[in-house]
């Protein structure tokens, strides 16, 4: 990865976190903590477009534990109140290569930010996001 690919990509970091804010905010759950207490460090992630490529993006990760027991249908709704107000404000929601019936979904806005909703099957749920890519020059790609 290029220095200019990682700036480019690190100054992404504030919208990414407001993002996942967005989405943290949806779960309705009593007691639920904050989004501090489960998200993973944020960092840099390559973008594999060929081979060749070296493109960066920013990507952060939180998890909510919905129960303290097995409950997928809570699981499944807590992710579609997310799903929800993607399509609300506008999020594509893209095709999903996992085979038929997995739950993963997989989101994109206009300005190029990706969103990867997972419910685990053990009373979590994953929101992961992520920039746009960048390129050598700093410019975004993809």
């Amino acid at each position: 990865m290029s220095g200019t690919a990682e700036d480019a990509a690190r100054a992404q970091q504030p919208p990414v976190r407001e993002i996942l804010q967005a989405l943290w905010d949806q779960f309705d759950l009593p007691n639920k903590p904050g989004l501090d207490e489960h998200k993973d460090p944020g960092g840099l992630r390559a973008c594999l477009f060929t081979a060749s490529s070296d493109s960066t993006s920013w990507a952060e990760t939180a998890r909510l534990r919905v129960s303290e027991v097995k409950d997928p249908a809570l699981e499944a709704r807590q992710a579609q109140l997310a799903r929800d107000w993607l399509e609300e404000n506008g999020w594509e929601e893209l095709d999903n290569p996992a085979p038929e019936g997995d739950l993963v979904s997989y989101h994109r806005n206009a300005e190029g930010f990706t969103v990867t909703l997972t419910p685990w099957g053990d009373a979590r749920v994953q929101v992961d996001v992520q920039s746009p890519c960048f390129d050598e020059q700093g410019r975004q790609v993809g």
